[in-house]
């Protein structure tokens, strides 16, 4: 069996893992909205500041402008996979911790259909809810606290396709299929009067729908070293069918017990129950990006995006969202890349940057995102395979209006596996 039909076959039974349920964060503010969103990209778009609208690489999965996959060897089969493992401070006016996790970041395929029209397919976390928060009061009958909780996520299938024009216009298209739950629990207990009922509200939406991507580049070589390229991207807004359910639960004292021969009395009792549907209204999200540099040596790029949360809805509510704005910078230098001595000079050292103004505001304090990214691609020698290393340190949140501050550091690993598509072996 080729290694072609291996990664095939091992793209499904990881989808099956990467779908199931995961601790992805332990932020409180993916209590609010979809979430913690997932930073996007595989480890060269990470790397460099996760810039990806004008990058066109043509060994590696640029997801992030579907118009990228027209750069694709037209004779290459490309499998890429990543993990991410994140550690994070948790920091307050008066206390602070610390927590580690370890999650799939993605995963993809990317193949030439012609010479000038390629496709890639995909999946890749979305958002990630993991949060336990409690706060404690006092009452006329007693301490009293509330502990809230969340799990869950939107996970992203992707589905695009890339078209090539004139030589330098590219023009791509992504489906991406949002699926996943987010659950959302309330609970109200009495530590001291052991003799009183506990009651939760458990919050359930599952959602299953898809989102249009469309994107664009212009590239241009001069003299035959210099290059330029001009990126795009657009989503469109929409709706995002959605169902939920709401239980509220009274738990007693104790535990089940007979009453007489039929009956059983249960310390657990359900005082409603809503299941119904709605949606959630996925915004409106455009970019812009630059790339320029030198052709298998060195490419500098600098991207803005914005996104209209302000314009989003979740079950009709709007829970404190407001438009987000990122601007993103990166860098990759590869001494030689055809050096024949010298393995580090056929390295990809990258770099980069980003700051972005969060789709959360709390207390009138928008939330912010910044951070530095560095890493290195390791190719494989006598394979155009590459083993890529990356490391993302940031700051989001802040220690106003008795905020929570996070300083996270990720590192992230990933494998990018080429196999030739249409290669016709004289031995076998």
């Amino acid at each position: 069996m080729s290694i072609k039909n291996i990664l095939i076959a091992s793209l499904f039974i990881i989808l099956s893992t990467t779908v199931s349920s995961q601790v992805n964060t332990f932020s409180p503010y993916s209590r609010l909205g979809v979430g913690e969103l997932v930073p996007p990209g595989n480890g060269q778009n990470i790397a460099q500041g996760s810039t990806g609208i004008a990058l066109r690489p043509n060994l590696a999965i640029n997801y992030l402008n579907p118009a990228a996959y027209s750069a694709l060897d037209t004779m290459s089969f490309l499998f890429d996979f990543g993990i991410s493992m994140t550690s994070t401070e948790y920091s307050t006016n008066s206390d602070n911790s610390r927590l580690s996790n370890m999650n799939i970041h993605h995963l993809g395929v990317a193949f030439p259909i012609t010479k000038w029209w390629k496709a890639s397919v995909g999946i890749s976390p979305y958002s990630s809810v993991g949060y336990n928060i409690i706060e404690n009061g006092d009452t006329n009958i007693g301490l009293i606290d509330y502990t809230y909780t969340g799990n869950g996520g939107l996970n992203r299938f992707y589905w695009g396709t890339s078209l090539t024009a004139f030589n330098r216009f590219s023009f791509g298209i992504n489906y991406s299929y949002l699926f996943g739950y987010i659950k959302n629990t309330q609970e109200v207990s009495f530590p001291i009067n052991g003799d009183f009922a506990l009651t939760t509200v458990d919050n359930t939406m599952t959602t299953r729908d898809g989102v249009w991507n469309f994107g664009f580049q212009y590239h241009e070589i001069f003299n035959d070293k210099f290059f330029l390229t001009l990126g795009a991207i657009y989503d469109s807004k929409t709706s995002l069918a959605t169902d939920r359910s709401r239980t509220i639960n009274n738990y007693f004292p104790g535990s089940s017990a007979a009453i007489g021969d039929t009956a059983i009395l249960s310390p657990s009792f359900e005082l409603e129950r809503i299941d119904d549907n709605g949606d959630i209204i996925y915004p409106g999200r455009y970019g812009f990006g630059l790339a320029t540099g030198i052709k298998e040596n060195i490419s500098i790029s600098g991207e803005y995006e914005k996104q209209n949360w302000s314009e989003s809805l979740i079950l009709g509510e709007s829970d404190s969202l407001v438009n987000s704005e990122s601007y993103r910078f990166g860098m990759e230098y590869t001494p030689d890349n055809d050096a024949l001595r010298g393995y580090f000079n056929r390295a990809h050292y990258r770099l980069g940057g980003y700051y972005s103004n969060s789709y959360l505001r709390i207390y009138e304090e928008q939330l912010t995102d910044y951070g530095i990214t560095f890493g290195i691609g390791l190719p494989l020698r006598g394979f155009k395979t590459t083993l890529n290393l990356g490391m993302v340190l940031g700051q989001r949140g802040t220690l106003e209006n008795n905020l929570i501050k996070e300083n996270y550091g990720m590192i992230h690993v990933s494998f990018t596996l080429h196999d030739f598509w249409f290669y016709k072996r004289k031995f076998d």
